[in-house]
Order: C-alpha cells, then structure tokens, then sequence
C-alpha cells in the first residue's frame, strides 16, 4: 500500500529570526525569480531528514537550524537539525510541546548507541523488513545497505534530474535505484534479497576455488612428478626403516650405558671438581673486583691531595649557596679549619694498604683456581681414559645408527612434503565441491522463489501504461516512444536514453515519469512508494519560447487536473503531496494550488 509522507511546516531559525512556511496542502507552488530561496527550501525540506546540503552563501551565514514537521503514516512528528558544530545530529521534537523526545544520528556511529534519522523514518513508513535485511545483505555491485537515503530521491526530482538523463537517480547508484524500486513495488523482498546477496558471496568463493584446484593440478602435472599412490608407499616404507633404525639406536644406547655404569664413582669426581672449580672461580672474580674499586677510590684521593682545598658548593649539609663564601688562603673549603695535609696522606696510606691487601686475596684465589682447574682436568683425563677403553670398541657402530635414523627421518620428511600439494588439493577439491553444491542449492532456492513473485512484473507495465498515458495526454510533439527500461526502471525514448532529446523533452519526460509513479501509487495502491513528490524548476527547464511555455502549461493543467480528479474520486487510496519549485507560474493557475511566493525583498531566509 502507499505509504503516507508529508510536509506540515518548514520552520527556519536565523539570525535574524524565524520563518515558518505552510505547507499543509495537497499541491503547492513556491514561485520566485533566482536568488530568492528556492533552492533553499528543497534543500531545507531534505536536511532535516540526514541529507549533506551544500548551502548557499547567504543560508550558509544566516541560518541556524532547520525543523520540519512531517505526516508520517498518520503520525506527526518534528525534526530539528543545525548547523555548525550539530550538525551531525537531528532532534526528534514532539511538534505539540517542541519538548525534545530522542536525539538522533545522522550518519551511523556504533560507539553513540543511537538510531539514525533515516532508520527512524523507514521504520515509521513500515518499510524497516525491506530496507534493513541482516547484515549480510548488500547492494548487488555495493558494498552499502539500502536506507531512507536510497528512498527519497524517487520522492525529489532536482533541478539536475528534471533536466538530465543520467543512470542514477539522488544519492542512488544505478544497482541501489533499481533495488529500490524493487522493493517498493515488490517485485522483490527480503529474501530474495537475502539469496541474491548469498548467491554472489558463494559465487566469488567458488571462482578463486577453482583456480587454487587448476593451480595445484598443473603443478602435479609436470614432468616427473610422482603420483600420490606412490609416493604413499614409498612414505610407509621410509617410516618403516625410520623406526627401525630408531630401535637399533635406543637398543645400543642401552647396552653402552650398562657398560659404563662402573664409571658412575668417576662421573661424580669429576661433578664434584667442577663445582669446586666453579666456586673458586666466583671467588676469583670477586677479589678482583674489588681490588679495582680499591684502585678507582685510591686515585681519586691521590688526585684531590693533589689538588689541595677545594671549593664546595651547594652546601653538603644545608644544601645554601657557598659560592660567594670568603675562606682565608690555605684553609679548608667546607670547615674553613686550616688545611693539614698529612691527614690526607694518612689516609691515602691506609687506601693503599687496604688495595695490597686486596690484591693479595685476589691472588691466593687465582691460585686456589689454578690448582682446582688442575684437579678437574685430572679427574676428566682418568674418566675420559675409562670410557674409551669401554666403549672407543663400539664408537664407529654408534655413528653409523645415528646416521642412518637421522636419513631415514630426512627421507620421511621429504616424501611428506612431496605429499603435501596432493593433501592440498584433495582439501580444495572438497571445499570446491560444497560451495558449489550450496552455490546450486541457492540458485535453485532463488529461481523458484522469483517465479512465485514473477506475477508482479504486472505493475511495471501498469506503470508504462500510466507513463505513456501521460505523454500522450500531453500532445508532445512526434511521438518520442516514451517507455520505461526493465533493466535500470529508468524513463527511456525510442532512440535510447533520454539524453539522445533536446532539454525541454527530456525535463517534460522525468516529470511524466515521476507523475507515472504517483499516479500508479494513489490509483491501485499497489505500491510502497511514499506519496511526496517535489519537482524542481520544470518550467525553467523546459524553456521560455512559445510553443515551450504552451508545453509547459499542458503539463501543468494535466498534472493538476490530473492529481485533482485522483482524490476526488473514489479510488483515492492515500492522500498525497505535490510541491512544484519555479521561476514563476503559467497563467491561470494560481487559484489551483496554495502558492508560496518568495521575492527579493521577501526571500526565504530572514
């Protein structure tokens, strides 16, 4: 069904006050010459809903937020946006209390844990179950999900629509706009949407799958190569003589260990001397560091009885400045007691004796090293003399069973890695064959789902119809075989896209192709499509010569007469909204719809 989407009032706060607009009516009619608004106001409309506007100047410095007061689906609500440094939020204002019910995002932040302005408005047009699938779903060719973004721009045609031929449509790509209009005339649904998206990520898993598959066979495929039967046996039989040999092995090193059991009082010697060894060498180390702190702490005495009284400041104790301080000749710096030098030279001679008797410790230890290193060295001479009268029989058997387990693990070794591209391609092969198995699956799921919605392919020839209904009511002149494109849904001519057409026909082609649409819309109701309409300059893009202002006027009294007659009669579904934006307005059409006439000395913003 239609879904109901009005404008009430536009509310714009400036610095020189507040201009509120109604636009409480089915049809209105904002008329002005240039730089007086016009723009603003279809741009104003679009802000508060999360639209980026690039205002003018003169809006740019003036205006300090934007409120729109909307009909949505028999409910009314307010929508507060600034500029500045808030622009990145819109209000939603009760419009009976302008109390301030929830703070919105404009564009999506996971980190703030608020709704954006445009999933609130689709959720309110009940269109939240189409435009909001699971995450997974994306535009077919995008990488964004369908939102109110996607949506309004088949409610506003811009002065660059109106007059272009363009494959997009707003803020909508190509794949987006037709989605779109899918949707809201449901030709498809969200699980087409949902199949269609897992069929495209199964088929770009499938393709790199095969080309992994192709990849390894052809490497298995050159000259040479073993096939995997048997390189299997060949790794059985290596495995075979790896164990064995490792037998062998662990079966010698048995027997040689009980032939030198016996050594095991010797072994023990020879542990006990290393740790002598090591103790005397710690004992050595530290004698001899100490010898060179006793050497370092020696010179520096040596070079300050040499130096004399010397200055000293901050004060050691206090910590006060001693720079300044007057110290008679030959007196101590610190104390001020006369200098005595042969206390100095006492105490440089007991440094001294303590650095000999230092050095006399460091050389006992040196030689207690030396002759526990000679015992170690002894100790390791009569075990090493043992084992080799033991075992120096059976050295050369022991090297060749060492040998021959560490080829048998390195053949092993090498055979598993000449298996590993079969091991590798029998994965991909698998993997291949279940994404393509669920890629078919899918397709199938799609296929026979589409034939159940292929009975709704009716309402875009019914929207044809209503289209070239349009242009012919119009009297265009020569017939341009105006139709709609089933692959975009976009307006074409005989000869191809609108842009193989002068302006003036294209301008009255986008008009009728929209009109199309709401018509469709408040006729049969069959549609989800919101009842706004806002066309920019149709007037000026059409032209100013004679036989363009008579078209124009045609297309102004059809249209008219036309959405008049619609809520008339009896078949009104939903009440619909028409804001038309021009330079100025034909002849007799004034007392046809409410006019919102703007001037220079009475723009848009005060």
């Amino acid at each position: 069904m239609a879904r109901e989407f009005a404008y009430e009032r536009l509310d714009l706060t400036s610095v020189n006050g507040v201009r509120k607009v109604d636009l409480d009516h089915p049809v209105i009619g904002v008329f002005g010459p240039i730089d007086t608004g016009k723009t603003t106001l279809v741009d104003a409309l679009a802000y508060p809903l999360g639209y980026a506007v690039n205002w003018r100047q003169v809006p740019k410095d003036r205006l300090v937020s934007v409120m729109v007061v909307l009909r949505v689906e028999g409910m009314r609500i307010a929508l507060r946006r600034a500029l500045g440094s808030r622009a990145h939020l819109v209000e939603l204002v009760d419009p009976r209390t302008g109390q301030v019910d929830e703070i919105l995002d404009v564009k999506p932040d996971p980190s703030s844990g608020r709704r954006t302005v445009g999933e609130l408005l689709v959720e309110l047009l009940g269109l939240a179950p189409l435009f909001a699938p699971p995450e997974e779903v994306a535009i077919a060719g995008g990488t964004g999900r369908l939102s109110f973004e996607h949506l309004y721009p088949l409610c506003y045609l811009s002065q660059d629509m109106v007059d272009g031929g363009e494959q997009v449509r707003g803020t909508n790509t190509a794949a987006s706009y037709k989605a779109v209009v899918e949707l809201l005339l449901h030709l498809t649904d969200p699980y087409t949407r949902v199949l269609t998206a897992r069929l495209k990520l199964l088929g770009e898993a499938v393709r790199p799958l095969k080309a992994r598959v192709e990849h390894v066979e052809k490497f298995l495929a050159r000259p040479g190569a073993l096939d995997e039967n048997a390189l299997r046996h060949e790794l059985e039989s290596s495995r075979l003589a790896e164990r064995e040999a490792l037998i062998a092995l662990e079966e010698f090193k048995g027997r040689q260990w009980a032939l030198t059991v016996d050594q095991d009082p010797l072994r023990r010697k020879v542990a006990r001397q290393e740790r002598a060894a090591a103790s005397c060498r710690s004992a050595v180390a530290q004698a001899q560091a100490e010898v060179e702190r006793l050497e370092r702490q020696l010179r520096a005495m040596q070079q300050r009885a040499q130096a004399g009284p010397r200055a000293v400041s901050p004060c050691p104790g206090c910590g006060g400045d001693l720079t300044d301080r007057v110290v008679e000749e030959g007196c101590c710096r610190v104390c001020t007691e006369p200098w005595d030098g042969s206390r100095f030279e006492a105490l440089l001679g007991a440094a001294e004796a303590e650095l000999l008797t230092a050095g006399q410790e460091a050389a006992r230890a040196a030689k207690e090293l030396s002759r526990k290193e000679a015992d170690l060295a002894a100790a390791q001479a009569e075990l090493d003399a043992h084992l080799d009268a033991q075992i120096g029989p059976i050295a050369g058997s022991l090297e060749q069973l060492v040998a021959a387990h560490a080829s048998a693990k390195a053949r092993t070794a090498a055979i598993e890695t000449d298996l590993e591209p079969h091991a590798r391609l029998r994965d991909y092969r698998q993997e291949l064959a279940r994404a393509i198995g669920e890629r078919d699956k899918v397709r199938q799921q799609l296929k026979d789902h589409r034939s159940m919605l292929s009975g709704r392919q009716v309402a875009v020839q019914e929207i044809e119809e209503f289209f070239q209904n349009i242009i012919e009511a119009l009297g265009l002149p020569g017939d341009p075989g105006a139709a709609i494109d089933r692959s975009t849904y976009l307006p074409r001519v005989r000869r191809g896209p609108l842009t193989n057409v002068g302006h003036g026909l294209r301008t009255v082609l986008n008009v009728a192709y929209r009109m199309a649409f709401t018509s469709h819309a408040l006729v049969t109701g069959a549609t989800d499509l919101p009842t706004l309409l806002v066309i920019d300059s149709p007037r000026k893009n059409v032209g100013y010569g004679d036989d363009d202002q008579r078209l124009t006027s045609r297309l102004y009294t059809h249209f008219l007469d036309h959405i008049t007659a619609v809520r008339q009669g009896a078949t009104l579904v939903r009440p619909s909204q028409v804001i038309i934006v021009d330079n100025d307005l034909p002849a007799g059409f004034r007392n046809r719809l409410h006019v919102v006439e703007l001037s220079r000395e009475n723009p848009l913003v005060p």
